[in-house]
């Protein structure tokens, strides 16, 4: 079998073989002579089981480096089509169905594999968008480089790197657009696709990290009260976020069942990381009010927040809230600050969770939030930096030495 190309379906090929022999090294009167790239193409289930392949498409080629390069291509493309599936007895494309192969196999065309497993997996909503976007922006430029149809087990990591660099994205989106693509490889990997995970190898770009913004306790109580007046529900749901330190995709899948009021717990799936895992979380007292509020509201099989972020039967998608904050908040010329000027809010829905993991202890602050680990936790105490400077400020070391 050193001789054969394995191939999908139980399938292989011989190596593909040009007549005449010495067309690489000839000279103009091998122009006289009719090529043919010629293979033998083996299925051991079909009764044929056996066919002689003959292409001959380079003959209207009369520049002798003309057709050798055509020759050349022709192979290739041979080689690539069968592994693709292409059944040349048969004379179409046959995908592996035995048992547990699924629709993957090691010989489809790379940019297929990534949308075929992105589907397989057990990503948020919004990852799936992410991915969805990414790939968007991949396949025309893989296109462009001609690289579409190369097999997901043949890619190289240079070639991926090529189009990556291609792409033009500002540095922390190209970051982001590596690691996504690191988890579909790696579920290819599993899927004996390929051999290794090509992304890991491929470096990310230095980025400037940036501080978040968050609201000041003064400026908070101005939105909130703005809220309370003209957009209860909103002003609710906001309220309840803030002292949860939760996702809105994680409360947005609440239902009625999820809550326990007697306890002040509910459950609630925490999708972070490689894995989802369950979590029971605790309604703060100074929330319990609005908890109570809705359930009264609501029916037993109800989500917790439905369409206009009351009770229903209805799942609604967290993105609303971005656009819910943009509209009603940051573009707002209404909210009012302490002094009775226009305050204009650029700091997004987010940073409420910032706001209140900011004012608790570290310790506290990781429990609440469901970190698994205190870095984590010290993302988001934005201003601990800006205590500690404060504190410093005001050290009297005149008699330090």
């Amino acid at each position: 079998m050193a001789d054969k190309i394995s191939l999908p379906n139980g399938c292989s090929m011989s190596r593909p073989s040009v007549y005449p022999p010495n067309w690489l090294t000839g000279g103009k009167s091998l122009l006289k002579s009719n090529w043919r790239v010629q293979y033998r193409f083996y299925d051991p289930e079909h009764p044929r089981r056996v066919k002689l392949c003959i292409v001959k498409n380079m003959n209207e080629f009369k520049e002798l480096a003309e057709r050798r390069e055509i020759t050349k291509a022709i192979i290739e493309d041979q080689i690539r089509e069968n592994k693709r599936g292409y059944h040349p007895i048969l004379k179409k494309y046959i995908v592996d169905q035995s048992e547990g192969s699924g629709d993957l196999h090691p010989y489809l065309p790379w940019i297929a594999a990534l949308e075929m497993v992105k589907s397989k997996l057990q990503v948020s909503e919004s990852q799936q968008k992410q991915l969805k976007w990414i790939l968007g922006r991949i396949k025309p430029a893989a296109r462009k480089m001609k690289i579409d149809d190369v097999a997901i087990s043949e890619l190289k990591r240079g070639q991926l790197k090529n189009l990556l660099d291609r792409l033009g994205l500002p540095d922390n989106y190209y970051n982001r657009c590596k690691g996504y693509l690191s988890s579909l490889f790696a579920e290819l990997v599993e899927y004996e696709c390929c051999e290794t995970n090509i992304t890991r190898d491929i470096r990310k770009r230095k980025t400037i990290k940036r501080e978040r913004e968050v609201l000041s306790p003064e400026h908070y109580q101005a939105v909130m009260d703005y809220l309370k007046s003209n957009f209860y529900t909103f002003y609710r749901y906001a309220t309840i976020f803030s002292y949860t330190a939760g996702r809105s995709s994680e409360l947005f899948s609440l239902r009625v069942r999820d809550v326990n009021l007697e306890a002040q717990e509910y459950k609630v799936v925490i999708k972070k990381g490689k894995s989802y895992r369950e979590k029971t979380k605790v309604i703060l007292k100074v929330a319990l009010p609005f908890w109570e509020e809705l359930l009264e509201e609501a029916e037993p099989d109800d989500y917790i927040f439905s369409r206009n972020l009351e009770p229903g039967p209805k799942q609604i998608r967290s993105y609303q809230i971005t656009k819910r904050w943009y509209r009603l908040v940051k573009k707002s010329d209404k909210i009012l600050d302490e002094k009775g000027n226009v305050l204009k809010v650029t700091a997004d829905f987010y940073s409420l969770k910032h706001s209140l993991l900011d004012s608790l202890p570290a310790d506290v602050a990781q429990q609440m939030a469901a970190h698994t680990n205190s870095a984590t936790t010290a993302i988001y105490q934005v201003n601990k930096e800006k205590r500690q400077r404060e504190a410093l400020k005001k050290l009297d070391l005149k008699n330090a030495f």
